[in-house]
């Protein structure tokens, strides 16, 4: 009971000075990116304007600047509800405070991350992953920007620690954050919810109740921020996709239907057809895979197979990458991990956007060096 009331009492400190740093620290962070779409989402919901209506969230933007609806464009809302809910808070304030906010959120999140994968490890190892965790290069975009990825990465890494140390509580929450970015902490999901029922023992009953319970909750409390969100969703997540056209897509699937003279459409076959090969792949390495490596080569196939994603998703490689400097046993996984940290810097420099590549191949080099060292066992 002391310990708990020690780390609520830390935490709370810890909101208040970053709160405090926020409002007074002038750091040049440019509000209306990425965070943009999660803050008008919330100040609507604190306006009784249900999540996915976005001709109300148009006419609440239009009315706030005084200007006509037409001459406003407002980003659908692509993400489950209960992440809304759970950042609700950041509305109540001033939105250059409150990217601030979400910027150092961000930030304690990539460090919580470290923290949970590298239990265990020396502590020169620990200090180096925290020093070089932010600079990993799309992390270092995703944190500039105030992308979302980092409360499902925290969720990887969490399930991670829990798998390790047979914790129910920090497992359950966890798996709920990895449902923030479904469509890459889902396959993370899914493959840890196989492997505790294969596994059949007591944690993993008590687990898999546990992560039932979750869900059940998270799907009830979506209902808050809107009533018909179970049907909206979906179509607010296909209006996301047709609103970007899919132009800046960073996708193993997009690039084999580009060089065919194809389009999305046709990416999300290919699609299909990756994650069938995939999934015979890991399937035959299946009942190896300890903890780390489990969470890690379902991240790299959800990062492979994807139609749709941007630079910022690749952030999610930062747990393979931690896989094969901490839980792979041979020196090639090690020099592949140095090699996925360094090409997208590489690729960055010498090409610009161009090097977006440079993503999917350390990604796959990743898995490449993960399924290896498997193999070798």
């Amino acid at each position: 009971m002391k310990r708990i009331a020690l780390t609520s009492t830390l935490g709370i400190v810890t909101l208040g000075v970053m709160l405090a740093v926020a409002w007074f620290a002038p750091l040049p962070l440019e509000p209306f990116l990425d965070f943009q779409v999660l803050y008008r989402a919330d100040t609507g919901l604190l306006r009784g304007i249900p999540l996915y209506d976005l001709a109300s969230q148009e006419q609440m933007v239009a009315n706030d600047l005084g200007v006509a609806v037409e001459q406003v464009f407002v980003l659908p809302y692509p993400y489950p509800p209960w992440y809304a809910l759970a950042t609700l808070p950041l509305a109540l304030l001033p939105i250059p405070i409150a990217v601030r906010m979400w910027f150092m959120l961000n930030a304690a999140m990539l460090m919580l991350s470290v923290w949970c994968i590298t239990h265990g490890w020396t502590p020169r190892s620990r200090l180096i992953s925290f020093v070089l965790a932010p600079l990993f290069f799309p992390s270092l975009g995703a944190l500039m920007v105030g992308q979302y990825v980092f409360p499902t990465m925290l969720g990887m890494a969490m399930t991670v620690y829990a798998l390790r140390q047979k914790n129910v509580t920090v497992l359950a929450l966890g798996m709920a954050l990895a449902t923030f970015k479904p469509h890459v902490g889902g396959f993370v999901l899914l493959a840890v919810v196989v492997h505790l029922w294969m596994r059949r023992d007591d944690f993993a009953v008590r687990a898999l109740k546990s992560v039932a319970v979750t869900g059940v909750f998270l799907f009830v409390i979506g209902f808050l921020a809107d009533g018909n969100w179970v049907t909206k969703y979906w179509g607010s997540l296909f209006a996301f996709k047709g609103v970007s056209g899919c132009r800046m897509c960073v996708s193993l699937p997009m690039a084999i239907t580009t060089l065919g003279g194809f389009g999305f459409d046709q990416a999300f076959l290919v699609s299909l057809a990756l994650l069938v090969g995939f999934v015979v792949l890991l399937a035959r390495v299946f009942p190896q895979l300890n903890d780390g490596r489990l969470v890690a080569l379902f991240a790299c196939m959800a990062l492979l197979v994807n139609p749709y994603l941007q630079n910022y998703d690749f952030a999610f490689a930062w747990i393979p990458l931690m896989a094969c400097v901490g839980f792979a046993r041979s020196r090639v996984a090690r020099l592949a991990a140095l090699l996925a940290f360094i090409l997208p810097w590489i690729g960055f420099s010498l090409w610009g956007r161009g090097g977006d590549f440079t993503l999917l191949i350390s990604t796959a080099i990743l898995m490449g060096a993960l399924m290896m060292d498997i193999e070798k066992e």
